[in-house]
């Protein structure tokens, strides 16, 4: 087993191990820990905060933006191998209907691993079933 998998293994189960501390990017913006994973898939679900709506009453896209960096980022760990790091070089977010209420469930997949790049997407689905966004992202493979 990986060290990527363990961590997932860990993060699924909310046990971050002594000394590994919660990033500050993911307790500060509240950023959901994911709800499964295997390789090459992460589903997570994302209850909606009002703090991060806009002036209209809606999620303001830049946050779906984050989640989308993160649920993406989970899905490459999933497919990483001892000694590989990644880093993301591209991140493209689509956006088809607002967010007011509710949760949202995120779903990663890689839809291709590469020697050096993952290429990943994310979708964000409302509770009526609703399509919320979409996003894509290039993963560059980083070998230490």
């Amino acid at each position: 087993m990986s060290r990527w998998s363990e961590l997932l293994d860990r993060l699924v189960a909310h046990q971050l191990a002594d000394g590994e501390g919660e990033p500050p990017h993911v307790r500060n913006l509240g950023l959901p820990y994911p709800s499964s994973w295997s390789p090459g898939r992460v589903t997570a679900r994302w209850t909606v905060e009002p703090r991060f709506f806009h002036e209209h009453g809606a999620l303001f896209g830049g946050f779906l933006a984050a989640l989308s960096d993160h649920a993406l980022a989970m899905v490459t760990m999933s497919v990483l191998e001892d000694g590989e790091l990644f880093s993301t070089s591209d991140l493209r977010t689509s956006f088809f209907r607002p967010v007011t209420a509710g949760s949202l469930d995120i779903e990663a997949t890689v839809v291709h691993r590469g020697r050096s790049m993952v290429q990943a997407e994310v979708v964000f689905t409302r509770e009526d079933g609703k399509l919320v966004g979409k996003a894509t992202a290039t993963q560059v493979v980083i070998r230490a």
